[in-house]
């Protein structure tokens, strides 16, 4: 008997809620409609979902190992459903066209607000709409349909491998751009990196890239750090660098898109740290119509930018 996939979502929204109730909510079904459509998956998959010794007083359900690898597939099944019902939505509009993109707040401001820009004078007829999100809350649009891509960054120093794209969607990269040491002007120029290095610094919290960058300097330079002020907005870590408060870590993209009045770039040549801008989107969103027109006039921009330095 074949699975029915609108009860594949059903067991993907138990699994995604924990409980028979949260899912019904969130299905706008009742509870025992939700028991229901698992005991008949049951059937159909011919091998028990539910741990039914685990359910905690009626409330709360644990799956099965078979259920949860269902689960998991019912992801592409959501994700089918919503690129079906998108393709359906252009069909319906012909050659008008909707893009969801989103992304980090400098790659929005510096890359995609120009590209609607130039859009607005060669394909008018393309509807864009903007959304600003980490990559976390991104890839979970993306996965649920509600996006169309996601422009996102892997950071090429770091302490382990970048986490590979979901299932069922692709990542692709724009370019690359390189970290900078940035100062306040008004510091005298230090005589060595490692002046630098052993002075106050405005760096962001443990995991993240810039900090990683700046232990690892410390660590080959062989400098003890001194005092750190610690946030994790680019635009207050200038700000405090701009006030006097210490040097900092940050990418070419960062320098060209917030004020940098007050601050200067480190004249020596620093192997800081790179990372690379992506494009994550499902197999058959980077292919389409609409993304594809929105992608090609997005790299023309970037292929500008490049060209004439980034921080230009």
């Amino acid at each position: 008997m074949p699975l029915d996939p609108h009860r594949l979502l059903v067991l993907r929204a138990v699994h995604r809620t924990g409980s028979v109730q949260a899912a019904a909510t969130a299905l706008h079904l009742t509870a025992s409609g939700v028991s229901q459509h698992l005991t008949r998956l049951e059937a159909e998959a011919r091998i028990p979902l539910v741990d039914r010794t685990e359910r905690g007083g009626g409330r709360s359900v644990r799956l099965t190992g078979a259920g949860l690898a269902l689960a998991q597939r019912a992801d592409d099944v959501a994700v089918a459903l919503a690129e079906a019902q998108r393709e359906a939505d252009r069909l319906r509009e012909g050659t008008t066209g909707i893009v969801r993109i989103g992304g980090f707040a400098t790659a929005l401001g510096h890359l995609v607000v120009p590209t609607l820009q130039q859009l607005a004078i060669t394909d008018a007829a393309l509807r864009v709409q903007v959304i600003e999100v980490n990559a976390r809350e991104g890839t979970n649009l993306l996965r649920a349909g509600d996006l169309d891509l996601l422009l996102g960054e892997r950071y090429v120093q770091t302490t382990g491998p970048a986490p590979p794209p979901y299932p069922g969607l692709v990542e692709n990269e724009l370019f690359r751009e390189s970290f900078r040491i940035v100062l306040p002007e008004l510091w005298p120029v230090p005589g060595s990196l490692e002046e630098l290095l052993a002075g106050t610094w405005v760096t962001s919290p443990a995991g993240h890239a810039p900090r990683q960058m700046l232990d690892r300097l410390l660590t080959q330079h062989g400098v003890t750090p001194g005092a750190q002020h610690v946030c994790t907005e680019s635009q207050t870590m200038l700000a405090l660098v701009a006030a006097g408060l210490g040097a900092a870590i940050v990418p070419d993209l960062t320098l060209a898109y917030l004020s940098t009045e007050g601050v200067t770039v480190y004249p020596a040549s620093v192997d800081v740290g790179s990372r690379i801008l992506t494009v994550t989107g499902s197999r058959r969103e980077q292919s389409a119509s609409a993304p594809q027109r929105f992608l090609t006039a997005l790299r023309e921009i970037i292929g500008r930018t490049t060209s004439s330095g980034i921080t230009g």
